[in-house]
């Protein structure tokens, strides 16, 4: 528990939910919420699964805090640290699931394919020369990793209801941005371009995404924090590098915003539950208002310049004076 000005929270997700109790994104988030328990980067089908013994050595030439990642997702602690550490609230998000998927050992346990840290050990190299593993990822086969997924959450969210009654679990609907922005007021162009980053199917990888998201907060009655609907895009100058979820720092400060909304509306009578949902609704509307503005203000120009473009100089002189240029 946090002190009594204070909220705890327990992370099981990534960096889209983990940065938000960051003081780089949000300078002031300890005054109202204090982090007990926190899994990074795994996929709630390996999280579910029977642990497995760690074996992270120093020559494996991790970072501390890789090491530890390793260590979490193999042991599966956060199942144990969530029981111990109570919180009063606990935010998912399933980046784990759709950025790395799952690696199924020999003997039928999964562990997530996180190919930035597990594949640097040589646990990992020893599991694949032995042969007998399979990579199982969301887009090779949806229908077969969802239902692997839902059977995962459904023992998940059972674990949360028997050991942590008193928990609100909130879903943190992720997406991957396509567009980034460079310098204040500078027009959005391609992340892919513009970071070097592989070619991916990011529409089908949200679209599976938002699937996980909706039976999440549909099967299991949880509530959601949801800002997919406000377009936002990732930035040059982001702390971690632009990303496909690394998104621009405001977004840290609606998503803290929107916690807050959801953590008042629970401590409050009824009818001023009732208020502070309609403030909620009201900030959420303009926001989303003014994205949608600023998208099709974004469409519109670009679709002019390429206009002016296929015009050429003397015609697209015309065009915008409105007069045959001489």
């Amino acid at each position: 528990m946090g002190t009594p000005a204070q909220r705890s929270v327990a992370v099981c997700g990534s960096c889209i939910t983990r940065d938000n109790f960051n003081s780089r994104f949000n300078a002031d988030y300890r005054r109202w919420y204090s982090v007990v328990a926190q899994s990074n980067q795994s996929s709630m089908i390996a999280l579910m699964s029977p642990p497995v013994d760690p074996d992270v050595q120093d020559t494996d030439g991790l970072s501390d805090y890789d090491a530890w990642n390793v260590r979490s997702d193999l042991s599966r602690a956060f199942l144990d640290e969530i029981v111990a550490a109570q919180p009063e609230h606990l935010i998912l998000d399933f980046f784990g699931d759709l950025h790395f998927g799952v690696l199924r050992l020999p003997d039928g346990r999964y562990v997530t394919d996180n190919r930035w840290k597990l594949h640097k050990t040589a646990q990992h190299a020893s599991w694949v020369e032995a042969g007998g593993t399979r990579v199982l990822r969301p887009l090779d086969d949806p229908e077969a990793y969802f239902a692997l997924w839902v059977e995962a959450m459904d023992r998940f969210a059972a674990h949360v209801a028997e050991h942590c009654p008193a928990t609100r679990v909130i879903v943190h609907h992720g997406f991957y941005a396509d567009k980034v922005v460079t310098g204040a007021g500078g027009r959005p162009r391609s992340l892919r371009r513009h970071a070097n980053l592989p070619a991916l199917k990011v529409g089908r990888i949200n679209d599976f995404w938002a699937r996980l998201d909706a039976h999440a907060v549909t099967a299991y009655g949880w509530d959601s924090i949801d800002l997919t609907a406000e377009r936002y895009a990732s930035v040059a100058d982001h702390p971690w590098g632009p990303f496909w979820v690394h998104y621009s720092l405001d977004y840290y400060h609606r998503f803290l915003a929107e916690l807050h909304v959801l953590d008042l509306a629970g401590r409050v009578p009824d009818d001023d539950a009732v208020r502070v949902a309609e403030v909620g609704d009201a900030s959420r509307e303009l926001v989303t208002d003014q994205a949608v503005f600023v998208r099709n203000a974004v469409r519109a120009g670009t679709e002019r310049v390429g206009h002016l473009e296929k015009r050429g100089v003397v015609r697209a002189l015309r065009d915008v004076t409105g007069r045959r240029a001489r």
